[in-house]
């Protein structure tokens, strides 16, 4: 499945090339946890994948953003994913899973909060022009 790369604008370039399922949350039955490269100027950037629960949010039965981090934020992910044993299991045990699904006192997935991030972009099938 390719995107649309945000920064060269280039079609079918961007891949999710490594991803990590966690745990639901009080928002979300889904949510998966992306790193996005660009195969035509090399972007690389995290993308999040969420389906809300029923009933949550009546617009979109799922959204898809991705996120500008730096290099290392990049890395340091993909790092974290490769090292788990299940990425594919969102109840996985792991010490991965559970940095990477730490939850607020709602019970809502704290998401990429403790990372600097810059501005997001929509991750959509590209589609010619």
């Amino acid at each position: 499945m390719s995107f649309r790369c945000p920064q060269c604008k280039t079609l079918t370039s961007l891949d999710i090339t490594n991803r990590i399922e966690l745990p639901p949350d009080s928002r979300s039955e889904e949510i998966t946890l992306q790193v996005v490269e660009c195969t035509a100027c090399g972007f690389g950037g995290l993308a999040v994948y969420e389906e809300p629960r029923h009933g949550f949010l009546e617009a979109d039965d799922w959204a898809h953003i991705g996120y500008w981090v730096s290099k290392d934020a990049v890395e340091s992910v993909k790092s974290a994913i490769r090292s788990c044993p299940n990425p594919y299991d969102s109840h996985c045990a792991c010490t991965v899973h559970s940095s990477l699904s730490q939850k607020d006192v709602h019970g809502v997935w704290k998401g990429l909060l403790e990372m600097e991030r810059g501005h997001t972009f929509l991750m959509r099938m590209a589609v010619a022009e």
